[in-house]
């Protein structure tokens, strides 16, 4: 168990990373807050201010044994896949119900991909996903911005897409992202990414760059698949932590994401865990592969040989398992 700045955080093994249990004892009474980092206008300053105020505040004492985790269960992994489901019909992301009642995308089946899941005891809060890049299925985000990324390939760069991000509508004021957003962090760290991307409606953009120091990566273009405009985002990861500590480094207690961030609970993998592996590298298991292709029966058919076979090959017992010759 780690006492750091007010929130504790006790940890079992997962994955090779880390359960994040939370819990949030009263804060010390915060120091006078300091000038905005930022350059640019009284009202820019101000509205940043305001939206920084209080991050870390995610009202943990209403919640049941709050932790966050890599999901690893079939029911955290519905649980997941619903809310994400819920969220984006609510906004119009999805046109129509899903005949199950949950969303995923061709790349949460990948091995490294992780769904990060924010729990109140049993029950998923918040959900975001970290998919790595590979040469044979790519990145959700090369149907707009393939040019952007191979340059990053190009350059010998691990890259990593950040995506499929909901939080309960009655949890979005708890600041539950912030959470997720310091997993990733540390996860990020420890399997040595060099990029996280994003793609975010345009309205968003303002809150990312200015909360969490992303950076313009793709110009405004619409995405049909949520039938939305979407523009990329990206974080340097070499330079991150320099930048969080410009930008937070003379922040009050309540708003300071670089001491969260970088040095609050740091040691998110044991000592005697070899870093190379703590990255997650596993199929899923075939209870809950079999579930995914199940509610989606045209998905194989769907994608290039080279891709089907590759998933086939991965998943013979979930979808082959049973069925006679």
């Amino acid at each position: 168990m780690i006492l750091a700045g007010g929130i504790i955080f006790t940890t079992t093994q997962v994955y090779g990373m880390q359960q994040i249990m939370i819990s949030n004892p009263s804060p010390p009474p915060p120091p006078p807050p300091s000038p905005s980092v930022f350059s640019g206008g009284v009202e820019r300053r101000r509205t940043i201010r305001i939206r920084r105020s209080a991050l870390l505040d995610a009202k943990l004492e209403t919640l049941d044994r709050p932790s966050i985790k890599i999901a690893e269960t079939l029911d955290e992994y519905i649980q997941a896949f619903t809310v994400l489901h819920d969220v984006y019909l609510a906004s119009g992301y999805i046109s129509a119900p899903a005949p199950y009642g949950f969303s995923f995308g061709l790349h949460h089946l990948l091995p490294k991909s992780c769904v990060f899941v924010f729990k109140s005891y049993l029950t998923v809060l918040s959900t975001m996903s970290y998919i790595p890049d590979t040469h044979r299925f790519g990145l959700p985000m090369d149907d707009l911005y393939k040019p952007e990324l191979d340059s990053l390939r190009d350059a010998g760069r691990k890259v990593v897409e950040l995506g499929s991000l909901a939080t309960l509508p009655q949890r979005r004021m708890q600041n539950l992202i912030v959470f997720l957003a310091k997993a990733i962090f540390r996860y990020a760290l420890s399997t040595k990414a060099d990029d996280l991307c994003i793609m975010v409606n345009p309205k968003h953009v303002r809150f990312y760059e200015s909360i969490f120091l992303f950076e313009p990566f793709g110009e405004e273009r619409h995405y049909e698949k949520v039938n939305a405009p979407a523009v990329a985002l990206r974080v340097n990861m070499q330079k991150i932590e320099p930048s969080l500590y410009e930008a937070y480094g003379n922040a009050d207690f309540e708003t300071d994401l670089h001491s969260f961030f970088v040095k609050m609970n740091s040691h998110v993998i044991d000592e005697d865990i070899r870093v190379e592996n703590a990255e997650k590298n596993m199929p899923l298991e075939s209870e809950i592969a079999r579930k995914l292709f199940t509610s989606k029966p045209d998905l194989l058919k769907s994608l290039p040989d080279e891709q089907r076979i590759a998933l086939e090959s991965l998943y013979h017992k979930a979808l082959y398992a049973g069925q006679r010759s």
